[in-house]
């Protein structure tokens, strides 16, 4: 376990380079004015921020053995991941009330749902270390999607994020380590991207429905 809390921490890292890169013109860059960046912006960026502090944080006191601290920091999770989807409500609906774009509230869709499922999965599985670890690093892959679809191209994040499951997959199994994690969660993704497709391609009336409903 002491190599996978490390490899959760540079895979943080990681994802933090992306999505500053990813949002630098539009975001950072813009540091310090800000110029006509909303509160939204802020608050969704900020609590995204604190996932990933709180993810390096509780990876390094795992591996230091600190388990009673990691627990304490843990239980704010169940603040800050209602916060982190009410993010991503107000940034969706910021940005359609701004031009209607249903193929980008699909993609949000597809992010938040995977963010939600992954870190329930994370807690129903706080008994078990291998499991709850596995699936706490996977609640950080939806990020990749924003910020790497940005910095290079949407059509090249998804994939990256499916082809990470399956290296860990592949690391865990030959390594003989748990892999049901990344196996529900390449389901998960196949599943939701399948689902996102058919609304929003296949059957383009129900997202563009949903959309009317929302903001018609």
């Amino acid at each position: 376990m002491e190599k996978y809390f490390r490899l959760i921490v540079w895979m943080v890292l990681g994802l933090i380079v992306i999505s500053i890169l990813g949002f630098y013109k539009t975001y950072f860059g813009l540091f310090p004015q800000f110029k006509e960046t909303t509160w939204i912006v802020h608050f969704h960026v900020f609590t995204i921020l604190c996932w990933f502090a709180m993810l390096i944080a509780q990876a390094s006191l795992a591996k230091s053995g600190r388990i009673d601290i990691h627990r304490k920091i843990g239980r704010l999770s169940y603040l800050l991941a209602p916060l982190i989807v009410i993010g991503f409500a107000l940034m969706a609906n910021q940005g359609q009330l701004k031009h209607k774009a249903p193929d980008l509230f699909g993609a949000t869709l597809l992010d938040a749902s995977m963010f939600i499922l992954f870190y329930s999965l994370a807690i129903i599985n706080r008994k078990n270390t291998a499991y709850h670890a596995r699936y706490m690093i996977l609640s950080a892959l939806p990020f990749i999607n924003p910020g790497l679809g940005r910095f290079i191209s949407p059509a090249v994040s998804l994939p990256a994020e499916f082809l990470i499951i399956l290296a860990l997959l592949l690391t865990a199994y030959y390594n003989k380590r748990p892999y049901r994690p990344y196996l529900v969660a390449m389901g998960s993704l196949v599943l939701l991207f399948g689902i996102i497709i058919y609304i929003s391609v296949i059957k383009p009336a129900i997202i563009e429905s949903i959309w009317l409903s929302i903001w018609g």
